[in-house]
């Protein structure tokens, strides 16, 4: 597992912010009545939305992390939890999204998962 680069922004910023629990639940339809819910694991990867600020200096480094190191967001990364600042393992659930601010300035939108 690689670690989340120090040069890069160590906080995430508050306003893309937030936290979607995983489903554990299986549901069945009965036949009569209602239906009936179980536990299908005993944890679930939990997703969170989040976004940094980039530079132009930390935008290389932010590109090299996550198409070299992690190959292309493939691999999984050590990241302090926003929430109880304990580490854990995490990986990109889909493609990061690059939107410039103004400047040298980046906006990056990106949507992990919380692995078990």
């Amino acid at each position: 597992m690689e670690t989340w680069p120090i040069g890069l922004q160590q906080l995430l910023n508050v306003a893309d912010f937030g936290i979607t629990l995983g489903n554990t639940k299986v549901r069945s339809d009965m036949d009569v009545g209602p239906a009936k819910e179980r536990s299908r694991f005993t944890d679930a990867v939990d997703g969170y939305s989040c976004s940094i600020d980039l530079d132009m200096d930390t935008y290389s480094t932010f590109l090299t992390f996550y198409k070299t190191t992690l190959n292309n967001g493939v691999n999984t990364f050590a990241f302090n939890d926003p929430i109880t600042g304990v580490p854990g393992e995490f990986r990109f659930a889909d493609d990061p999204q690059i939107r410039p601010l103004g400047g040298r300035v980046f906006h990056v939108v990106m949507k992990w998962e919380k692995l078990p």
